[in-house]
């Protein structure tokens, strides 16, 4: 299946405070929420990565695998996380979650992690193809 990351979804990747500190903190004025704008980064890497292997079609635009969702979610916090100058928001542990997020992403991109493949689009209805020539000629046959 093939989902939409949203910013609901880093809630399970982050505290409520962290994710309000970093949606607000080391913003410009003027600056809105970089959080939309890392997602959608985020979903473009996963998505190219998942390119790069030619065996993969990509499902709908702005969606990833949902076997790559918490790669992602992991890839997103560590981004946001290095907005601010704070080293308590990278931990260890965070910093490891996201070398495996890039390993795995790396690894479909390989084609050694198989995801599954998004749904065939429906055919799409056959317009009637114009005729040619002396039957589809626009001069009037004299």
């Amino acid at each position: 299946m093939w989902v939409t990351i949203t910013e609901n979804d880093i809630l399970t990747r982050l505290a409520a405070p962290e994710v309000n500190a970093l949606k607000t903190a080391a913003t410009a004025q003027g600056q809105e929420n970089p959080l939309p704008e890392i997602l959608a980064a985020v979903v473009r890497e996963v998505r190219g990565y998942v390119a790069a292997f030619p065996g993969n079609k990509l499902g709908p635009d702005g969606t990833i695998p949902d076997e790559l969702q918490v790669a992602a979610l992991n890839r997103a916090r560590y981004e946001l996380a290095t907005r601010l100058p704070v080293a308590s928001l990278l931990t260890d542990a965070r910093k490891e979650s996201n070398a495996d997020a890039i390993a795995r992403l790396r690894d479909v991109a390989k084609g050694t992690l198989r995801i599954v493949q998004p749904p065939h689009p429906k055919p799409a209805e056959q317009a009637t193809p114009k005729l040619r020539g002396y039957w589809g000629s626009a001069k009037p046959i004299k």
